[in-house]
Parts: C-alpha cells; structure tokens; sequence
C-alpha cells in the first residue's frame, strides 16, 4: 500500500511540477505557474530531480519508540537521507512527499514561510498537492488530477515538518498528508546541513531522537 502511494504522489510531483494548475486550498487563488528550466544562473539543462518520503512509525530504539524519518527515493527504493548528494550551479526540483497525519511546533514562527526558491518569476513559493488539489474520483483517464495549490507559507496549525538548510537560506514547510514541489539552485561545492525545525522527535522539548540523528530528520547535502 505504502509503495502505491509513494508512485503516486511522486508522479503527481513531477508529472504537473513543471506546470501546473492551480486551484483551492489554504485560501488562494486559482492561477497558471510554469517552471522553466533556465530561470536563472547556469541551469542549462532540465531540473536535477531529488525526491524525499516523509514516514512515520519508525522503529529508533527500545527505548524512545517510533520516530518521524526522511527518505530519500532513489532506483533501488528508500535510502538514507544523512548524505544527499547533489549537483553544483544548477537547478532542482524537489519533490516531498508527507505521509505523517499530525502536526508539531516550529522552534520560531518564521519557518513557517516559504524562502529560498523559485518558481518561474515568483521567489519563495512552494506548490502544495493535498486533498484540495487531488480528487479521488476515478475518471476515464484514471485518477482525477485537478492541479495544485502555490503558497508562501503555510498556516501554524497545519504543519508538521519543514525541510530547512539554512546556509542556502532554504524553507519549507510541511502540511500533513501532502507533497510539496519546489525549485531551488545550488551553488558552490560544498557541505550543507539540513534539518527538520518542528519539534517531531523523542523527550520533553521534541527535540531528541530523530531530531538529533541524522539519516532522520537532519543530515548533510553535499553539493558537489
């Protein structure tokens, strides 16, 4: 099950990432975005593709129990994310996939905003694709596809995790149950942590175990 659900909103990310519909959802309004592949610096070619599974219920010891964990989705199924390796001077396409159903709050207010990528002409949005942007129904074609929803931010209450590289001055946020496209570009070679800035993990404040282990929800991006 877990499986048909990741293909399926994997497709949905980079299927319609590129140029999407955009309709309901967190209160916005319907518009047309696309993305190209030469929007800025030396992105010469199409986006490098660099997908991530959000899942819960995941075993961290005996003691502290189950623990959110980013993936990475590569050819031979779910990886480690404590190494991602991408590309120097060029464009990516993100692709997060969420499959954790509840919430959790930011260590400060401002992660929950969008920073750090680009969209076309538009700086610091993400497009969301949720149950406002993804119709169940099953049409002559398959699965109803309706579009998906660009946002700066994202409402407090909705968000269980961000993805947040601060040297690159990368956000965004999480809602539950839902896949996020964005498009960032690398710089320089170099080493760059990421992390998850809701308090999701083990102990008191939330922000033990898989908080502060990488491979969970933190870890380095080697840009090479």
């Amino acid at each position: 099950m877990i499986a048909a659900l990741i293909v399926a909103s994997v497709l949905a990310g980079t299927g319609l990432g590129l140029a999407a519909s955009q309709e309901g959802g967190f209160g916005g309004v319907a518009t047309t975005i696309t993305q190209t592949a030469t929007s800025s610096g030396q992105n010469t070619s199409a986006p490098y593709v660099l997908t991530l599974i959000i899942t819960t219920d995941n075993r961290f010891n005996s003691t502290t129990g189950d623990q959110p964990a980013y993936y990475v989705l590569g050819p031979g199924g779910l990886e480690s994310s404590a190494n991602i390796t991408l590309p120097a001077h060029r464009l990516i396409e993100l692709v997060i996939s969420n499959y954790d159903e509840g919430n959790a709050s930011l260590s400060a207010p401002q992660y929950a905003n969008v920073t750090g990528t680009e969209l076309g002409s538009e700086l610091g949005s993400e497009l969301v694709y949720n149950n406002t942007a993804i119709n169940s129904t099953e049409g002559s074609s398959g699965i109803v596809l309706r579009g998906s929803q660009t946002v700066s931010s994202l409402p407090l209450a909705e968000i269980s995790h961000t993805f947040t590289v601060p040297s690159l001055g990368l956000n965004l946020p999480m809602a539950s149950e839902s896949t996020v496209v964005a498009y960032f570009t690398t710089g320089a070679a170099g080493t760059y942590v990421w992390l998850c800035e809701t308090a999701c993990g083990a102990g008191t404040n939330g922000f033990a175990g898989a908080m502060s282990t990488p491979g969970w929800m933190n870890g380095s991006i080697v840009v090479s």
